[in-house]
């Protein structure tokens, strides 16, 4: 079997496993409050609503903060899980841009949203890179438009000191595989402002009770056996898995955290600080490369900031391709715009180049702990390359630009 590096890594413990086994024998609903007391100590939070996913988070929080047939603003460039939340939540969609420069809001896309009607505002951490999500609250406040801050990708980042997560009135975090930190499954909804209460209250108990989470102890188990570069290419090779890709998942009723689930998310969040260390650590090494690449552009944090590096992003104007052994992939292969199944809650806008740009020109390279120095070297190799291949070229233009300009354009009439 061919090695093949993982784009992204969500590292689980063989005793992590182990100790999930009880709490899904026995429906240990203890587990759950567990885990939801750690969410509360580490985003300083009372009101913590833990869900079988990100997504199932979000519908929580799209129905909270505007209700059915609402009007809320999401990014244009991001997750397609966000189109399908909307659809669940039954909510009509205003897309705003992205500063392809910082992965951020375009403040003058958001305030444009804002004043066609957008009464709630869904801001994204993406890749680990901090977005102004006060900047926007600012923006949403004369509105009486609530911030759903989307930190299912934070992956340990700050802002001004403090965890991403902790910044919008409504906050939705990810549990999933190649979240940075995972429970199999899971996601979390968070509820900063008092305003949100009495709603938040009803949404809680409608979760219903936990289950015993089999299948995500399953789904933990296989992610755990497979997720390692020597044989990450065994399900990388089944189309049906497609891996890496972007694919549609239409959002379902919010369930709550499964107890294996749970036992799983309190220790992999106890541990994730070591994994976030490593992360920024490789991204070191490549952003000094992407510094000499020339025809790239590393991505750049926003003052205050310090990225959880879930994924080293670059844009690339010169002839890179992708390297799937090394885990170097595209980004998002279309905007929500573009995404056929966001087509029925979106509302008309005004075009959004910056969502383009990052659609034509983002990679994203791997950080994790799992990534090696061998690794590091292909990844920097792949950075600099098309500027060795075009050095020569250059060069010779260069030579002859006294005879005749260079090698393409002799024998040509001006």
């Amino acid at each position: 079997m061919i090695r093949r590096q993982l784009p992204v890594s969500s590292p689980l413990a063989a005793s992590s496993l182990a100790a999930a086994v009880w709490p899904a024998l026995v429906r240990r609903t203890g587990r759950v409050l567990t885990a939801a007391a750690l969410v509360r100590e580490t985003f300083g939070t009372p009101q913590v609503a833990l869900t079988d996913s990100g997504t199932s988070a979000l519908v929580l929080a799209l129905r909270i903060a505007v209700g059915e047939r609402g009007v809320v603003a999401m990014p244009a460039y991001a997750c397609v899980d966000l189109a399908a939340a909307a659809r669940f939540a039954r909510v009509s969609v205003h897309l705003y841009d992205i500063d392809p420069r910082t992965l951020g809001p375009d403040l003058d896309s958001v305030a444009a949203a804002l004043g066609r009607g957008a009464r709630a505002v869904v801001v994204a951490h993406l890749y680990g890179f901090p977005a102004d999500v006060p900047a926007v609250r600012a923006l949403a406040a004369p509105h009486g438009a609530a911030v759903i801050e989307d930190a299912a990708q934070a992956a340990g980042g700050t802002l001004r000191g403090r965890p991403l997560g902790t910044y919008g009135a409504l906050s939705v975090l990810s549990f999933g595989r190649g979240k940075g930190t995972t429970g199999g499954h899971g996601g979390a909804l968070l509820v900063h402002d008092a305003v949100h209460d009495a709603a938040f209250a009803a949404e809680l108990a409608a979760l219903g009770r936990p289950r015993r989470g089999w299948s995500d102890l399953a789904a933990a188990t296989a992610q755990w056996a497979l997720g390692r570069p020597s044989l990450y290419g065994i399900p990388a090779a089944i189309p049906s898995l497609k891996l890496g890709e972007m694919v549609y998942r239409p959002a379902h009723r919010p369930r709550s955290l499964s107890a294996a689930a749970a036992a799983l998310v309190a220790r992999a969040m106890r541990a994730a600080p070591l994994e976030v260390a490593a992360r920024q650590r490789n991204a070191a090494a490549l952003a000094i490369a992407a510094d000499e690449g020339g025809d790239i552009e590393a991505i750049r944090t926003i003052p205050g900031a310090v990225s959880g590096m879930l994924r080293f992003p670059i844009t690339d104007t010169g002839a890179r391709v992708e390297r799937p052994e090394l885990g170097v992939l595209r980004g998002y292969p279309r905007t929500l715009r573009q995404e056929p199944q966001a087509q029925r809650c979106l509302e008309p806008g005004p075009d959004l180049p910056g969502a383009e740009e990052l659609r034509r020109t983002l990679f994203t390279l791997p950080t994790h702990s799992r990534v090696t120095r061998r690794d590091l070297e292909a990844m920097i190799d792949w950075l600099r390359v098309p500027m060795k291949v075009l050095a020569p070229v250059l060069s010779e233009a260069a030579a002859s630009a006294g005879a005749g300009g260079p090698p393409w354009r002799r024998g040509r009439r001006a």
